[in-house]
């Protein structure tokens, strides 16, 4: 069963290997830093935002346009937007100021009911936000426009919070690099010679260079949580169905398609995600209890530096595993009980993942220019590079991985089925509903730019919670010798997103959570 999938993973990490000195020269030249974000209104979370603008301490024209003035200043270095509404936001923002100032709606009202009133953020490009693009950043595409704000927004809008602007991704959401052929690249805010990340990877990096508080990704396989890691912020792979995702492109009619693919927030600071999470799950009938109190000392805690050791499985950092073992260390110093389990099955989630996720029916990677084209993933690939080809090259990869389901012989998928579905139980009963788990969210900070493509097996951290639908948090844990940032994920049972929320918010008290790139 895993002799296909294990080869071509250890081919690519021997090709990494062969080429790493060409990386190293080719990114020989430290790219220009970040300038510092020297306006105090963008150092405060818009929880405290908020809650200022409410009580007219501030005024939300002061916010909004603060955050157009920092987008403004870093995009140059980063290309995370893609498109705007710059001038809509700021008369948004002017309303919400004179509903305040007339005493239209009292503060009371206000707190209970639209607790981020004025305050702004952004929107992953597939994410749907009425009048700016929803190209899937792919050129068929290209030119359109949502025609409406798509049910996740209007969770956040619903609420008063003002959308900025839509980010860029990989080529319909396909890739741990968010580069396409009609935006371009997206560069790391810390370091631009490595990866932003993808798919959500141009809300993390505007995220993490200081240029949003709040964003919209979604997630499939990681599109949160790797971007999250990769620019030193928080994200959160909720529970799937507690978020809506009607209105995400790409899309696929497949329940389980619908079931793995979630939609979701991604912040600088601990408590801005958790309220994010509680707005935008604010129609979901079951009861989250998001706002009760959790005495985290009744938690049990578990946590694994890696899958395990394997033939073509890339190992995690020391950086990773450093960042756990710090994070433990810090639990049990506090009198909590940390435990290691041995779950065997893990070592093979390089497998059995891929073989679950491609076992689905799939969104359409290359668009044909029409319904009588088809698309010859292989002759693209050639053609990409002679540089002719209406694709980027990695659409072009997924597009032959899934052609090639994977690397997984067909008559392996009902074995790996079972095997993820031992997992499940497994997890489940270890988990219970008071059980958290420290897991690496990737196998190491963001590598340099291309690099991601090559190792094959990395996504299999993440991948598990959207197979098994476990709610998933990415936490920063600082930045590592190279000035990148660390972290890991902290994942826990179906429709417990508020014990994994709980656990980045004591470990962003110890630790400090989000660093800025550029400091003051």
């Amino acid at each position: 069963m895993k002799w296909m999938l294990r080869f071509a993973s250890w081919l690519s990490s021997l090709l990494l290997t062969v080429l790493q000195p060409l990386y190293l020269f080719l990114n020989r030249n430290q790219p220009p830093k970040l300038p510092p974000a020297k306006n105090s209104l963008l150092q405060l979370s818009a929880t405290e935002l908020a809650t200022r603008i409410r009580l007219r301490q501030i005024s939300s024209e002061a916010v909004v346009t603060a955050y157009i003035e920092r987008i403004k200043e870093v995009n140059p270095f980063i290309n995370a937007v893609v498109d705007e509404r710059y001038e809509d936001a700021i008369k948004d923002a002017r309303n919400c100021d004179k509903i305040l100032e007339n005493g239209e709606i009292s503060i009371d009202k206000i707190t209970r009911t639209k607790p981020l009133f004025g305050v702004p953020f952004t929107v992953k490009e597939s994410c749907g936000v009425k009048g700016l693009s929803q190209t899937g950043c792919t050129r068929i595409r290209r030119g359109i426009k949502a025609s409406e704000n798509s049910p996740m927004v209007l969770t956040m809008t619903k609420v008063g919070a003002i959308p900025l602007c839509v980010t860029n991704t990989p080529e319909l959401c396909s890739g741990f690099e968010s580069t396409n052929l009609v935006y371009g690249t997206t560069m790391n805010p810390y370091d631009g010679r490595h990866s932003a990340g993808g798919s959500s990877g141009g809300e993390g990096s505007i995220i993490g260079a200081g240029a949003s508080l709040i964003g919209i990704g979604s997630d499939l396989a990681g599109s949160i949580r790797v971007p999250a890691l990769f620019n030193g912020i928080f994200g959160h792979k909720p529970t799937p169905g507690i978020i809506p995702i009607k209105g995400h492109f790409p899309m696929s009619d497949d329940p389980e398609f619908q079931r793995y693919l979630v939609v979701g927030p991604m912040a600088r600071f601990a408590e801005d995600l958790h309220l994010a999470v509680r707005v935008m799950s604010a129609d979901c009938k079951q009861n989250l209890r998001l706002d009760e109190p959790i005495d985290i000392t009744k938690l049990n805690f578990f946590y694994l530096e890696d899958a395990g050791k394997a033939f073509g499985i890339t190992p995690t950092s020391k950086d990773t595993r450093n960042a756990i073992l710090k994070a433990v260390q810090y639990l049990e110093k506090e009198g909590f009980k940390v435990i290691k389990p041995e779950i065997d099955e893990l070592s093979e989630t390089a497998e059995t993942g891929i073989a679950t996720l491609f076992n689905i029916q799939m969104p359409r990677i290359l668009l044909p220019s029409s319904t009588k084209d088809k698309v010859n993933p292989i002759l693209e690939l050639l053609k990409s590079f002679l540089g002719q080809s209406e694709y980027s090259r990695s659409a072009i990869f997924m597009s032959i991985v899934k052609e090639l389901n994977g690397f997984i012989l067909p008559s392996d998928v009902p074995i790996c089925l079972k095997k993820m579905d031992d997992l499940r139980i497994k997890l489940l009963k270890l988990l219970g509903d008071d059980g958290v788990f420290l897991y690496p969210t990737y196998v190491s900070a963001a590598p340099l730019f291309g690099q991601a493509p090559l190792r094959i097996s990395a996504g299999m951290y993440c991948l598990i919670c959207n197979l098994l639908g476990l709610p998933s948090t990415q936490v920063p844990m600082g930045l590592n010798a190279a000035g990148l940032p660390i972290g890991f994920q902290v994942f826990a049972a179906p429709h417990q997103d508020r014990l994994c929320l709980a656990v980045a918010k004591e470990l962003e008290k110890a630790f400090g959570g989000w660093v800025p790139p550029t400091q003051i």
